[in-house]
């Protein structure tokens, strides 16, 4: 149980670190980054570092890119600022969370509509009410 807390604490640590060096970064390719989530192995040795950024497709590939060119950067400050044995290696993963709540969202709209097209109370037919 100790060696969890140790590690969900130490991932906190990684993701509150990260943040801040974002904003700390002359890089224009960072602006409007947040920091979602990070998750750390058992052993301390890799971290996953979920962010999210406004924009388009193009506009991730450009903080995907930009992350990739600072991750040493990254290690360093984090090696800097946790003074653990071992840094970890560091690797980042665009946050599809959103995006995925979004599709769902249009996904039951269109069954929704489905749906009102379909109900027996929009389809016309012969009055039966009358005998």
């Amino acid at each position: 149980m100790a060696k969890q807390r140790r590690v969900h604490r130490v991932a906190e640590k990684v993701r509150e670190t990260v943040a801040l060096e974002l904003q700390r970064m002359a890089d224009p390719r960072f602006s409007l980054v947040t920091i979602t989530s990070v998750v750390a192995s058992a052993d301390l040795r890799n971290v996953k570092i979920y962010w999210m950024a406004s924009g388009d497709a193009a506009r991730r590939k450009e903080v995907e890119e930009a992350f990739q060119h600072a991750g040493g950067v990254f290690r360093r400050v984090i090696g800097r600022d946790l003074g653990i044995k071992f840094v970890p290696e560091l690797h980042f993963y665009y946050d599809d969370t959103l995006d995925t709540d979004e599709e769902v969202r249009r996904l039951f709209e269109r069954v929704h509509a489905h749906d009102a097209i379909n109900s027996p109370e929009t389809v016309e037919g012969p009055d039966d009410t009358q005998s």
